[in-house]
C-alpha cells in the first residue's frame, strides 16, 4: 500500500463525491427513519395518554431520566387460509405512563406494516382473575384459608413492571404488591398471530416479611393460576 500512495491518494480523491453522496443519501435516510421514529413514539404516547388519563403522566419522561418512550421493531409469522406461514412485522412500542416507590406502571402500543390492518393500536393482555382468602384473624397475611380461586380471565391494558424480550416476542412482568417484593404477581406473554397470548401466570400472597422468622417453604410458596404447557387454569 505504501509503495503505491501516490495512485491510492489519486482514486481517494476522485472516489470523494460518489463517497459523499452516498453518505448523504444515507444521513437524509437515517434523518427520516429517526424522524418516523420520533413521530411513531410521540403517537402512541398521545393515544395512551388519550385513553388513561387518570393513570398516565404526560411528563414522566421529562422529569425522569430513562422513561422515553422506547420503540421496538418485532417480526411474527400468521398462516394464511392455507396454511401457509405469512411473516408480518410491525413496531412495538412501550409507553411509560406512572413511576411509584417501586412499581412501574406500562402500556403498550402496536403499529403494525400491514396495508390493510396497520395502524395504532393499544395492546391488551389476559390476566387471571381472582379470589384470595386469608385465614380468619390472620392479621399477618400469611395463612390462606384455602387456595386462591380463579374466578375467569380479565382484560388488562396496564402492566407493572414489565420486561420485553425481542428475541422471543415475550414480555414478563414482575409485580411488588408492596416494596419488599415478598408478596407479588409475575406474569408471561408472548406475541403470536399478532396478539400477545397468556402463557404463565403466578402470584405468591404470602407476606412472609411480617414474621420475624419465617419458615423456608414459606418464603418460597406460591400459586400458578395459570400454565399454558398444562393448557387450563389452576383450580382448587
Amino acid at each position: 500500500m505504501n509503495a503505491r500512495l501516490p495512485e491510492v491518494a489519486v482514486r481517494t480523491f476522485c472516489a470523494l463525491p460518489l463517497a459523499f453522496a452516498v453518505f448523504a443519501s444515507a444521513a437524509a435516510g437515517n434523518a427520516a427513519e429517526k424522524n418516523a421514529d420520533e413521530k411513531g413514539a410521540a403517537d402512541a404516547r398521545a393515544l395512551v395518554m388519550a385513553l388513561h388519563p387518570e393513570y398516565c403522566d404526560a411528563d414522566l419522561s421529562t422529569r425522569f431520566d430513562g422513561l422515553d418512550v422506547i420503540a421496538y421493531p418485532v417480526v411474527w409469522n400468521e398462516a394464511d387460509y392455507q396454511g401457509a406461514p405469512v411473516e408480518h412485522s410491525g413496531t412495538l412500542y412501550q409507553v411509560n405512563c406512572y413511576v411509584g416507590a417501586y412499581n412501574l406502571v406500562v402500556a403498550f402500543v402496536m403499529n403494525t406494516d400491514d396495508s390493510d390492518g396497520g395502524g395504532l393500536q393499544p395492546v391488551s393482555f389476559a390476566v387471571p382473575d381472582f379470589t384470595l382468602d386469608y385465614a380468619e384473624g390472620d392479621e399477618t397475611r400469611t395463612q390462606l384459608a384455602q387456595a386462591p380461586v380463579v374466578n375467569g380471565f380479565a382484560s388488562e391494558a396496564l402492566l407493572i413492571n414489565p420486561d420485553f424480550d425481542p428475541d422471543t416476542n415475550t414480555i414478563w412482568i414482575f409485580e411488588k404488591w408492596r416494596g419488599l417484593g415478598d408478596a407479588y404477581s409475575a406474569g408471561k406473554w408472548t406475541l403470536e398471530n399478532g396478539r400477545f397470548v397468556l402463557k404463565y401466570y403466578v402470584i405468591d400472597p404470602i407476606y412472609e416479611a411480617n414474621l420475624d422468622n419465617p419458615p423456608e417453604e414459606l418464603s418460597e410458596q406460591n400459586f400458578v393460576l395459570y400454565d399454558a404447557g398444562q393448557g387450563t387454569a389452576h383450580r382448587p
